[in-house]
């Protein structure tokens, strides 16, 4: 179990929350705020990957695609063992 020290003003509020009878103990009200936060960041993550995919059908409905060919994967492949060689780390378009 992990010990933690709170600053002043934290600790005045957790036990504010116990003394008003929302949580049985600071740890309690400790332990609800995290998990508040992580549901939080979990929603944030969700809507990143949802923004992407938006992002991504916006940019194929306006045409910005790349018509596949036998050769493509072949193209992708070694242009990103040569980048991988390189050190490069790259963001464009690897056509």
């Amino acid at each position: 179990m992990a010990r933690i020290d709170l600053s002043e003003p934290y600790e005045l509020y957790l036990k504010k929350q116990v003394d008003s009878g929302l949580y049985r103990s600071i740890t309690a009200a400790a332990e609800d705020a995290i998990r508040k936060q992580m549901l939080e960041d979990e929603k944030n993550r969700i809507a990143s990957v949802y923004a992407a995919i938006a992002k991504g059908e916006a940019s194929i409905k306006s045409g910005n695609v790349v018509q596949f060919s036998d050769n493509l994967m072949k193209e992708i492949s070694e242009k990103a063992r040569q980048n991988s060689l390189s050190g490069k780390k790259v963001k464009e378009d690897v056509r």
